[in-house]
Order: structure tokens, then C-alpha cells, then sequence
């Protein structure tokens, strides 16, 4: 399907592609043979291209375009991602970026106000509706983020019934090299998703598959069950892949809780998480080969999963041991929201309520468990963001309330960085090792 989608967008912008750079070797108008058949090719160049000091050059043959501008989320979000291509007189344009860390960037092109993908860079990605160019920019920084010739796990799509939601729903799973020819059980993280994600967003946005790989290759972290669900309540699968239709007017059997509000509708965070005790841990637990105590189940999210999970795990805390939150989308869960005054530092911030926090007697109210008595229940609790992320405010108040209520918690703050991905798959490496550890 993603190939599908790629080919399309090329063939929707075939306006400002010439057949190639060089007459004498285009490619044919047409692939032989194949599904393929008859549908033209896009002029082929090489972009992106990274330089050994880890510039990045980027080309696009449009020679009637008027403006073509490059966009990535580097560095970080943070600094202007906004880069005017030069074009020469054959009609290719050229920008040079950098020198970038090493990371997992994305970008697309902006044709006379369009946007569209590398026509010819192959690797892409999807996050909800949205769908980006990519580069792996090598180094130590980015090592996890590659795939190595190491054992590899296996990544599986699974249906399982959900009651709760009234609709049978779609999950990755993924178990760690060796699951198929041992006797071994495992213990099992569940890892949630943001806004506008789906059970897809953690392997395609977030390089999990290659981040659980590296870190038990290399010992880093213990073999382990993966579960990556879809936190839209109302939706049984990613948006790629079930018919192409708004949330808000899937219609989930009447009586089911789906039916009481997708993911943007009301208490739509919470009836997702709800469902996760009742109906995924239970499915995963007779599928696979669990340990099925709390002590070996963890659970995680980024943003608005973030949020559900600390409303599954401060409401089930008998179901789960360790508690990760990344960018915490406090402001999301119902109800809690509230205005707060504009950072002053509000230029050098990105993403969503910048201006809210969270009203913190609602707040309590929907986590009746998050008292001091969590001490002696949980094993980690686990609080991260960037230090740049337009959330501060609400993780400031946040980190005020635990230490009011007198509750233990391990802080990672990354300077500079802000609510992308970039960040949370730092923080997914440094959250997993932490995990089923032996303690004293």
C-alpha cells in the first residue's frame, strides 16, 4: 500500500518532472510487464545524498517549477527546518543542508505550494495522514535506529476482539529472537502511541523493531513481548489500511464503548485505556507465552498514550509493574484541561497546547490510585520530555504534583529536543533496559 501511495504521488506531479537529467539515458516511459504496466516512471535522481562531513544534498528535476523548498524536522524541530532550493539551468534544483546529527530525519518537498515526497528516495513513511521522506544519518547516535546483522525478532499483525470497544481491532506484536524455537515465557510492554497515530506509528515512526533488536543483541535489555495497539477508540486498524473514512464517522456496534466517542471524542482517551486490562492483556495472554503477573507487564505511551497510560495504569495498578510516560499529553485526557499563560520562551517551543495544563483536582479524580502507596506497587515509574516540547508547562505541573503526593519517579529531560519522534525513540531506548530487570 505504501507503494501504491508513492507511486501515485509521483504520478500526480508529473507536471514538474522532465523524463530524466540526460536524454541519451532516460528510463522507458513505461515499465515492462507487471502490475505496472503502462504507468510512467518519474525522472530518477540522487537525492537525498549524505556527504562523509554529514551534510545532506538534496536534488528534484522540475524545470517549470517557479519556487521549490526543502522542509525537515531538523535539527530537532527546534531552529528553522525551512530550506530554498537554487535551480540551475537544466531545470534541476539543488539544496545542501547541514551537517545533521546523526538521526532518523524526515522531510518532504514544497513544489509552487505543493507538497509532495522524494520522488527519488524510496524509503517514506506514513504517521496518521501524513506521509514523509526519510534518511538514516549514520552514527553513534543513530546506531539503534539501524538494521544489523544481528537476530532479528518477529513483527506480527494480529486481530483480537475487544468487548469493551464493541469492535474487533488490529496489534503489532512483536517477540524477540528465539521466541518460535524455545519453550521460554516472556514478559510483555505494552507501548501506546500519540494523537493522530495508529499500531503502526511505533515500528514505522519510531524504529522500535530495530531499537528492541539492538538492545537485546547487545544485551542491554531483556527478551520481551511488544504489543503496539491502535489508542483511537473507535478505529479497528490504521488509516492506511481500513476504508479511508474521518473517526467520527466509523460506526462501531451499538452498545459498544467505541460508540461513545473515537479518540477525539468524548472520553475517548480513557475508554481506550480501559479496554487495555480487559481485553489485550487477556488476548496476549492466551496467545502467547506471558508471564502473566503484573510484576513482568509493563506499559508506555508518547503524548496522547501518554496519558492513557497513566489512566490504565492508576486505575489497574495490580496489572502492571512498570509505568513509562514520554511527553505526557496530560491535556487530553477529559475533562482536565485548562488555559495557562504563554511560555515566554514560546518561539523556541514545539508542539501541541502550548497555553494548557491540567486542572489538577479533575486530574486526581480520574487516577485514584496515584498516591504514595504506588511506592510499594510499582517497580519504575518512569517520566521523560524535551526540554524544548510545547507541553513544559503541564510536565512542570506534573512533576509538582508527584512530588506533592510523595511519589517516586525516574525523570529523563532532554535538552533542546521537542515533540517528535526524534525524542521518543531516545526515550524508548532509555525506558526499555530499564525493564524486568533482577532488583536486590
Amino acid at each position: 500500500m505504501k507503494a501504491q501511495f508513492l507511486l501515485a504521488l509521483a504520478l500526480t506531479s508529473t507536471s514538474v518532472f522532465v523524463p530524466a537529467q540526460q536524454p541519451a539515458t532516460a528510463q522507458p516511459a513505461a515499465m515492462p510487464g507487471g502490475d505496472n504496466a503502462g504507468l510512467p516512471r518519474p525522472a530518477i535522481t540522487r537525492s537525498p545524498e549524505i556527504l562523509p562531513d554529514r551534510r545532506v544534498t538534496f536534488r528534484l528535476v522540475a524545470p517549470d517549477a517557479r519556487e521549490v523548498i526543502v522542509y525537515g524536522n531538523w535539527p530537532n524541530g527546534v531552529e528553522n527546518s525551512k530550506t530554498v532550493m537554487t535551480k540551475d539551468d537544466k531545470g534541476a534544483w539543488t539544496a545542501t543542508v547541514g551537517p545533521l546529527k546523526p538521526e532518523y530525519w524526515e522531510y518532504v518537498f514544497s513544489v509552487d505550494g505543493v507538497q509532495m515526497l522524494d520522488p527519488s528516495n524510496p524509503h517514506a513513511l506514513r504517521d496518521g495522514r501524513r506521509y514523509m521522506s526519510t534518511m538514516m544519518v549514520p552514527g553513534p547516535e543513530s546506531a539503534l535506529y539501524s538494521v544489523k546483522d544481528i537476530p532479528h525478532g518477529t513483527l506480527s499483525l494480529v486481530w483480537y476482539n475487544s468487548p469493551s470497544l464493541g469492535i474487533t481491532r488490529r496489534a503489532l506484536v512483536y517477540t524477540p529472537p528465539g521466541y518460535e524455537t524455545s519453550k521460554d515465557r516472556y514478559p510483555v510492554f505494552y507501548l501506546l502511541h500519540g494523537g493522530g497515530g495508529d499500531e503502526t506509528a511505533w515500528d514505522e515512526n519510531g524504529r522500535a523493531s530495530e531499537i528492541f533488536d539492538n538492545l537485546i543483541a547487545s544485551g542491554k535489555a531483556r527478551p520481551m513481548i511488544v504489543v503496539m495497539s491502535n489508542g483511537n477508540a473507535a478505529q479497528t486498524a490504521s488509516q492506511d489500511y481500513v476504508d479511508d473514512m474521518p473517526v467520527a464517522q466509523q460506526a462501531p456496534p451499538a452498545g459498544g464503548a467505541a460508540a461513545q466517542g473515537g479518540a477525539a471524542g468524548p472520553g475517548g482517551t480513557t475508554i481506550f485505556a480501559k479496554s487495555i486490562p480487559a481485553d489485550l492483556v487477556p488476548f496476549i495472554d492466551a496467545r502467547y507465552r506471558t508471564k502473566a503477573d503484573r510484576d513482568d507487564r509493563a506499559i508506555a505511551g508518547l503524548s496522547m498514550g501518554g496519558g492513557q497510560t497513566l489512566y490504565a495504569a492508576f486505575n489497574f495498578i495490580d496489572k502492571f509493574a512498570y509505568v513509562g510516560t514520554f511527553s505526557g499529553g496530560w491535556p487530553t485526557l477529559p475533562g482536565v484541561r485548562t488555559d495557562v499563560p504563554v511560555p515566554a520562551n514560546a518561539a523556541q517551543l514545539r508542539g501541541p497546547d502550548l497555553n494548557h495544563s491540567f486542572d489538577r483536582a479533575r486530574f486526581e479524580a480520574l487516577m485514584p490510585q496515584l498516591n504514595a502507596s504506588a511506592n510499594d506497587k510499582l517497580k519504575l515509574l518512569y517520566v521523560a520530555t524535551g526540554t524544548n516540547d510545547a507541553l513544559i508547562t503541564a510536565h512542570t505541573d506534573f512533576k509538582k504534583m508527584l512530588n506533592d503526593k510523595g511519589i517516586r519517579y525516574k525523570l529523563m529531560e532532554k535538552p533542546m529536543y521537542v515533540h517528535e519522534w526524534p525524542f521518543w525513540r531516545v526515550a524508548l531506548s532509555d525506558f526499555m533496559p530499564l525493564l524486568f530487570q533482577p532488583t536486590e
